[in-house]
Protein backbone atom coordinates (compact mmCIF):
# COMPACT_ATOMS: atom_id res chain seq x y z
CA UNK A 1 0.00 0.00 0.00
CA UNK A 2 1.06 3.25 -0.95
CA UNK A 3 2.30 5.81 2.19
CA UNK A 4 -0.71 8.06 1.24
CA UNK A 5 -3.70 5.63 1.95
CA UNK A 6 -1.37 4.29 5.53
CA UNK A 7 -2.22 7.88 6.55
CA UNK A 8 -5.43 7.98 9.05
CA UNK A 9 -8.28 10.78 8.17
CA UNK A 10 -8.13 13.93 9.09
CA UNK A 11 -10.79 14.83 12.31
CA UNK A 12 -10.28 18.46 11.70
CA UNK A 13 -13.26 19.99 10.64
CA UNK A 14 -13.78 21.64 6.95
CA UNK A 15 -14.13 25.91 6.97
CA UNK A 16 -17.60 25.80 4.75
CA UNK A 17 -16.17 29.11 3.23
CA UNK A 18 -12.30 27.95 2.46
CA UNK A 19 -11.34 28.15 -1.20
CA UNK A 20 -8.83 25.76 -3.47
CA UNK A 21 -5.19 27.73 -3.12
CA UNK A 22 -4.63 29.85 -5.76
CA UNK A 23 -8.37 30.88 -6.61
CA UNK A 24 -10.18 33.80 -5.87
CA UNK A 25 -13.19 35.54 -4.20
CA UNK A 26 -14.56 38.63 -3.72
CA UNK A 27 -15.16 40.03 0.12
CA UNK A 28 -17.82 39.72 1.07
CA UNK A 29 -19.19 36.94 -0.89
CA UNK A 30 -20.30 33.02 -0.47
CA UNK A 31 -18.88 29.89 -2.21
CA UNK A 32 -21.05 29.44 -5.79
CA UNK A 33 -23.27 32.63 -4.93
CA UNK A 34 -23.41 35.53 -7.45
CA UNK A 35 -20.42 38.38 -7.60
CA UNK A 36 -20.79 41.43 -5.66
CA UNK A 37 -20.88 44.39 -8.10
CA UNK A 38 -18.21 46.80 -8.24
CA UNK A 39 -18.72 49.70 -6.11
CA UNK A 40 -19.84 52.81 -7.81
CA UNK A 41 -17.83 56.33 -7.50
CA UNK A 42 -19.56 59.09 -5.24
CA UNK A 43 -20.79 61.86 -7.45
CA UNK A 44 -18.62 65.06 -8.55
CA UNK A 45 -15.81 62.47 -7.64
CA UNK A 46 -12.27 64.06 -9.07
CA UNK A 47 -9.16 62.94 -10.47
CA UNK A 48 -6.58 64.88 -9.89
CA UNK A 49 -8.61 67.88 -8.44
CA UNK A 50 -10.63 68.01 -11.71
CA UNK A 51 -14.08 66.64 -12.19
CA UNK A 52 -13.60 63.12 -13.36
CA UNK A 53 -15.73 63.61 -16.87
CA UNK A 54 -15.05 67.19 -18.19
CA UNK A 55 -13.86 70.66 -16.16
CA UNK A 56 -16.00 72.84 -14.96
CA UNK A 57 -16.59 76.63 -16.87
CA UNK A 58 -13.73 78.81 -16.24
CA UNK A 59 -14.47 82.46 -16.78
CA UNK A 60 -10.81 84.46 -17.76
CA UNK A 61 -9.00 87.18 -19.26
CA UNK A 62 -5.67 88.56 -21.01
CA UNK A 63 -4.25 91.31 -18.95
CA UNK A 64 -1.19 93.34 -19.87
CA UNK A 65 1.89 93.33 -17.32
CA UNK A 66 3.98 95.86 -19.60
CA UNK A 67 3.40 99.22 -20.95
CA UNK A 68 5.07 98.95 -24.34
CA UNK A 69 5.38 96.51 -27.19
CA UNK A 70 6.97 96.91 -30.39
CA UNK A 71 6.25 94.73 -33.67
CA UNK A 72 8.28 94.10 -36.93
CA UNK A 73 6.45 93.36 -40.18
CA UNK A 74 7.63 93.81 -43.43
CA UNK A 75 4.00 94.52 -44.46
CA UNK A 76 3.82 98.21 -45.79
CA UNK A 77 7.18 99.11 -45.84
CA UNK A 78 8.00 99.12 -49.73
CA UNK A 79 10.78 98.67 -51.89
CA UNK A 80 13.96 97.78 -50.22
CA UNK A 81 15.96 98.08 -52.74
CA UNK A 82 14.96 101.31 -53.64
CA UNK A 83 14.83 102.72 -50.18
CA UNK A 84 18.07 100.86 -49.08
CA UNK A 85 19.54 100.38 -52.01
CA UNK A 86 19.28 103.66 -54.40
CA UNK A 87 18.45 101.01 -56.75
CA UNK A 88 14.74 102.22 -59.48
CA UNK A 89 11.86 101.96 -57.88
CA UNK A 90 9.65 98.65 -58.56
CA UNK A 91 6.27 99.24 -57.23
CA UNK A 92 5.31 95.81 -56.96
CA UNK A 93 7.64 95.79 -54.20
CA UNK A 94 4.68 97.34 -52.48
CA UNK A 95 3.58 93.88 -52.11
CA UNK A 96 5.85 92.40 -48.89
CA UNK A 97 5.13 88.77 -50.55
CA UNK A 98 7.26 90.02 -53.72
CA UNK A 99 9.71 91.62 -52.04
CA UNK A 100 9.98 88.41 -50.60
CA UNK A 101 9.97 85.95 -53.71
CA UNK A 102 12.91 88.83 -54.92
CA UNK A 103 14.81 88.12 -52.03
CA UNK A 104 14.69 84.54 -52.23
CA UNK A 105 15.75 84.64 -55.64
CA UNK A 106 19.33 86.63 -54.92
CA UNK A 107 21.53 88.21 -56.59
CA UNK A 108 23.95 91.80 -56.68
CA UNK A 109 21.36 93.44 -55.00
CA UNK A 110 20.74 90.57 -52.28
CA UNK A 111 23.88 90.67 -51.84
CA UNK A 112 24.21 94.28 -51.53
CA UNK A 113 21.51 94.11 -48.85
CA UNK A 114 23.20 91.19 -46.78
CA UNK A 115 25.80 93.55 -46.38
CA UNK A 116 23.64 96.58 -45.51
CA UNK A 117 22.12 94.84 -42.87
CA UNK A 118 24.84 92.58 -41.34
CA UNK A 119 26.44 96.39 -40.87
CA UNK A 120 23.82 97.45 -39.15
CA UNK A 121 23.42 94.60 -36.89
CA UNK A 122 27.05 95.59 -35.46
CA UNK A 123 25.83 98.91 -35.05
CA UNK A 124 22.99 97.83 -33.12
CA UNK A 125 25.52 96.24 -30.68
CA UNK A 126 23.11 93.74 -29.37
CA UNK A 127 24.08 91.11 -26.81
CA UNK A 128 22.01 88.10 -25.19
CA UNK A 129 18.95 87.21 -26.28
CA UNK A 130 15.64 89.03 -26.72
CA UNK A 131 12.08 86.69 -26.57
CA UNK A 132 9.78 87.68 -29.54
CA UNK A 133 5.87 86.33 -29.97
CA UNK A 134 3.55 85.93 -33.26
CA UNK A 135 1.37 88.82 -33.68
CA UNK A 136 -1.82 88.22 -34.50
CA UNK A 137 -4.65 90.97 -35.07
CA UNK A 138 -6.45 89.80 -32.15
CA UNK A 139 -3.80 91.12 -29.53
CA UNK A 140 -4.83 94.46 -30.05
CA UNK A 141 -7.93 94.18 -28.36
CA UNK A 142 -7.60 91.32 -26.16
CA UNK A 143 -4.40 93.06 -24.53
CA UNK A 144 -6.53 96.62 -24.64
CA UNK A 145 -9.20 94.23 -22.42
CA UNK A 146 -11.94 94.57 -24.91
CA UNK A 147 -13.57 90.94 -23.68
CA UNK A 148 -16.95 90.62 -23.28
CA UNK A 149 -18.40 89.38 -19.77
CA UNK A 150 -20.62 86.40 -19.15
CA UNK A 151 -23.18 88.89 -17.20
CA UNK A 152 -23.48 92.40 -15.46
CA UNK A 153 -22.14 91.77 -12.21
CA UNK A 154 -18.94 90.90 -13.56
CA UNK A 155 -18.56 93.63 -16.60
CA UNK A 156 -19.18 95.76 -13.66
CA UNK A 157 -16.23 94.32 -11.49
CA UNK A 158 -14.18 94.06 -14.69
CA UNK A 159 -14.95 97.91 -15.74
CA UNK A 160 -13.73 98.83 -11.69
CA UNK A 161 -10.90 97.28 -12.24
CA UNK A 162 -9.65 97.03 -16.24
CA UNK A 163 -5.89 97.89 -16.60
CA UNK A 164 -4.67 100.41 -18.84
CA UNK A 165 -4.08 98.73 -22.32
CA UNK A 166 0.11 98.85 -23.35
CA UNK A 167 0.81 100.91 -26.40
CA UNK A 168 1.70 98.93 -29.52
CA UNK A 169 4.52 100.73 -31.82
CA UNK A 170 5.22 99.60 -35.30
CA UNK A 171 9.03 99.70 -36.27
CA UNK A 172 9.65 101.30 -39.59
CA UNK A 173 13.03 100.66 -39.81
CA UNK A 174 13.79 98.31 -42.61
CA UNK A 175 17.16 97.18 -41.47
CA UNK A 176 16.00 96.98 -38.22
CA UNK A 177 12.91 94.76 -39.26
CA UNK A 178 15.13 92.42 -41.30
CA UNK A 179 17.36 91.92 -39.13
CA UNK A 180 14.71 91.37 -35.98
CA UNK A 181 12.99 89.10 -38.60
CA UNK A 182 15.24 86.89 -40.15
CA UNK A 183 17.61 85.91 -37.56
CA UNK A 184 14.98 84.98 -35.12
CA UNK A 185 15.09 81.70 -34.41
CA UNK A 186 11.61 79.94 -32.72
CA UNK A 187 11.14 83.00 -30.98
CA UNK A 188 14.61 83.92 -29.73
CA UNK A 189 16.09 86.60 -31.07
CA UNK A 190 20.00 86.22 -30.62
CA UNK A 191 23.06 88.18 -30.96
CA UNK A 192 24.93 86.20 -33.38
CA UNK A 193 22.57 84.37 -35.33
CA UNK A 194 22.88 84.71 -38.70
CA UNK A 195 20.76 85.95 -41.02
CA UNK A 196 17.39 83.97 -42.71
CA UNK A 197 16.47 85.50 -45.95
CA UNK A 198 13.77 82.87 -46.39
CA UNK A 199 9.75 83.13 -46.34
CA UNK A 200 9.45 81.22 -42.72
CA UNK A 201 11.41 84.15 -41.14
CA UNK A 202 10.49 87.42 -43.53
CA UNK A 203 6.71 86.70 -43.81
CA UNK A 204 6.21 86.47 -39.61
CA UNK A 205 4.69 89.44 -37.75
CA UNK A 206 6.34 89.53 -34.19
CA UNK A 207 6.41 91.51 -30.97
CA UNK A 208 7.97 92.16 -28.59
CA UNK A 209 8.11 94.57 -24.80
CA UNK A 210 12.21 94.04 -24.52
CA UNK A 211 13.97 97.63 -23.72
CA UNK A 212 16.31 97.03 -25.87
CA UNK A 213 14.43 96.78 -29.33
CA UNK A 214 12.33 99.56 -28.29
CA UNK A 215 15.09 101.83 -27.56
CA UNK A 216 15.77 100.77 -31.29
CA UNK A 217 12.71 100.96 -32.69
CA UNK A 218 12.52 104.29 -30.88
CA UNK A 219 15.82 105.49 -32.59
CA UNK A 220 15.07 104.38 -35.93
CA UNK A 221 11.51 105.19 -36.76
CA UNK A 222 7.81 103.80 -35.40
CA UNK A 223 4.35 105.02 -35.52
CA UNK A 224 1.96 103.83 -32.89
CA UNK A 225 -1.09 101.86 -33.92
CA UNK A 226 -4.12 102.72 -32.72
CA UNK A 227 -6.17 100.47 -30.04
CA UNK A 228 -10.45 100.29 -30.07
CA UNK A 229 -11.54 101.08 -26.69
Amino acid sequence: MSQQQNQPPSNRPQNPFSRPFGGSQAPGTRPGGPSAPPPTPPTGSRLGGLPRFGANRMNWRIVPVTGLVVRFDLDGLGDPFHRLLGRPLTTAFGNHDVVIEAVEAGGEAVNELETQLDDAWQEYDLHGAVLLYPWRKEILQIMAGNVAAVDDEESESYEDDKPSPPIFWRALDLRLVFNVLARTRSNILLSRAPLGLERQYLGRSLFTDDPRLITLARATGYIEEAVLK
